[in-house]
């Protein structure tokens, strides 16, 4: 398990509670208002091209290192004129995914791997594909019906190896982001 400093675990949580309590409080349509750190992080560009890091691009590290919990985000959700509306839908959904991940029952519910339509596909998402019981094929393919834009990073697929995904999924992702390597070793990390 990895340790963390003090500094960075009181600003972890700031964030968390921040972005938690901002999600809960409005409606969805609706932009979250960010202050402070967090309006930094959020406010933060990504240097790469969208469609080779498309996570990174909207959410511009506001996730840290690691991205969070999201891995593909719908083209549409990348459009410069409303990136910061776009970024605060994606801090929600990854809290979201954080504190109410998705279950079997939303996988029998969906008709593609974006279990709640959300225009986000995050990891609990792909762990509830696999713990239905779908092949790994059909993981990746609902991954793909999506036509969202994916990015891994190297916590990332280890999160989803750690959760039993197989590398025929996590390959079929990055087969999906467009390139055979993981983002970190894109950037050699």
């Amino acid at each position: 398990m990895p340790r963390w400093n003090p500094a960075s675990l009181a600003l972890c949580t700031a964030l968390a509670a921040g972005f938690s309590a901002g999600c809960e409080s409005l409606p969805a349509e609706e932009g979250i208002l960010l202050t402070g750190m967090g309006a930094k992080l959020a406010a933060a560009e990504a240097a790469t091209p969208e469609t080779s890091r498309p996570v990174s691009a909207l959410l511009g590290g506001a996730l840290g290192f690691g991205g969070g919990y999201i891995v593909g985000v719908r083209a549409d959700r990348l459009d410069q004129q409303s990136r910061s509306v776009q970024r605060a839908a994606a801090l929600c959904a990854n809290d979201r995914a954080e504190r109410n991940p998705a279950d079997v029952e939303d996988v029998r519910a969906a008709p593609s791997a974006d279990l709640n339509a959300d225009g986000f596909i995050t990891v609990d998402e792909i762990i509830a594909l696999e713990q239905a019981g779908l092949s790994d094929e059909q993981e990746v393919e609902r991954l793909g019906a999506t036509g969202y834009l994916f990015e891994l990073s190297q916590q990332q697929e280890r999160y989803l190896e750690d959760r039993g995904i197989s590398l025929t999924v996590v390959d079929g992702i990055r087969r999906l982001s467009g390139g055979a390597k993981s983002h970190s070793d894109s950037v050699g990390i």
